[in-house]
């Protein structure tokens, strides 16, 4: 029976990139060593007891679930997601390959996957199914309200159509008392990252209200915030120049930033830092900024590691990071159309 799981790459979304070019699963766990030996959850546990001999009872049952799912509970011809944290997108894929180790890799754990999409945007998915994406855990099963015919539907079709009757208003089971117990708990049964739901729907805010050209205004009142004279390039044909931006005393300081935003769901490719490289220079700028919310390709990462003392990328995170430092000095006008405020939650465990 074909079953859809989630598998995440890194809590900061680390790995990411690394997944989609190299066609794999990436669940981090990189302290773990090699688990082809461990055929169910009782021999990953004991492995993780030796290799991690501090960590508590819970929290290696709860490991030792996740990591038997990846080992011996995936097979080929499922269907996973991979929620992005660069991105406010999830990728999907169709698992290919068993469970590799290599200890030479950054990565060590590994499958392979044949991606049908890279970043999708959640709000693709109803309502049910991104609360879904959300689960925690770093490896974990979803298959209440028919998610994987509605995944199966998003690929063939491009709509969700939503859960099947009969499906709707199902009780939740209850929470294992231990943390993970059953290998079969569902990612509704887990704790819900509520940071990351609360980012994914102020990215949807922040592509509605600022869509287009609108964010780089975003952008550039962020960065007069934080002490920066600003120039915004009117709507249209830029030349690679969205803002003009310089510190010190009436904007004439050494520190002189050229920032292409990029407002797109897809990735921004070479050509993209090509452009803001050659706009680097034409300005006399010091450095250059790309903004990009659909986050970029392998070759425009490599293009932009090529270039550390020239270039900075802001992701969806980076923008994410700097309106929450400046949201309180932002104008009224920016602030209605983004209203946020700022809450304690408790920090969830679970998550490699």
């Amino acid at each position: 029976m074909t079953r859809l799981w989630i598998v995440r790459a890194g809590a900061l979304g680390e790995r990411e990139l690394a997944a989609i070019v190299q066609s794999k699963l990436l669940p981090g766990f990189l302290q773990v060593g090699d688990l082809k030996a461990c055929a169910n959850r009782d021999s990953v546990l004991a492995h993780l007891q030796d290799v991690m001999p501090d960590e508590g009872k819970n929290r290696l049952r709860n490991f030792a679930a996740q990591l038997n799912q990846f080992v011996n509970l995936i097979k080929i011809g499922d269907f996973v997601v991979m929620p992005r944290k660069v991105t406010n997108g999830v990728a999907i894929g169709i698992v290919t390959g068993g469970y590799q180790f290599d200890a030479d890799s950054d990565f060590k754990h590994s499958r392979a996957v044949e991606w049908r999409e890279e970043s999708l945007p959640r709000d693709t998915f109803k309502q049910d199914l991104r609360h879904s994406f959300g689960a925690f855990m770093t490896i974990c099963e979803v298959k209440r309200n028919s998610a994987l015919e509605r995944v199966q539907a998003v690929l063939s079709t491009g709509a969700d159509p939503g859960a099947l009757l009969g499906k709707q208003g199902q009780a939740p089971k209850p929470l294992p008392l231990n943390g993970a117990e059953d290998d079969e708990v569902e990612a509704e049964d887990y704790q819900t990252d509520i940071e990351d739901i609360a980012n994914q729907q102020i990215i949807s805010l922040i592509k509605s209200e600022f869509a287009g050209h609108a964010l780089a205004d975003l952008v550039a009142e962020i960065m007069r915030v934080e002490g920066y004279t600003t120039k915004v390039s009117p709507p249209g044909p830029d030349g690679g120049v969205d803002i003009l931006a310089a510190g010190g005393t009436l904007g004439l300081g050494e520190d002189r930033i050229c920032v292409q935003v990029k407002s797109g769901d897809g990735a921004a490719n070479h050509d993209v830092v090509l452009r803001l490289i050659g706009s680097v220079s034409n300005t006399q700028a010091q450095t250059g900024l790309l903004v990009s919310i659909g986050g970029v390709n392998a070759v425009a990462q490599k293009e932009l590691d090529n270039n550390f003392f020239k270039l900075r990328l802001w992701q969806m995170p980076d923008l994410l990071k700097a309106l929450f430092r400046t949201y309180g000095e932002l104008s009224d006008k920016t602030r209605a159309k983004l209203p946020l405020k700022q809450i304690w939650a408790p920090m969830a465990q679970g998550a490699s």
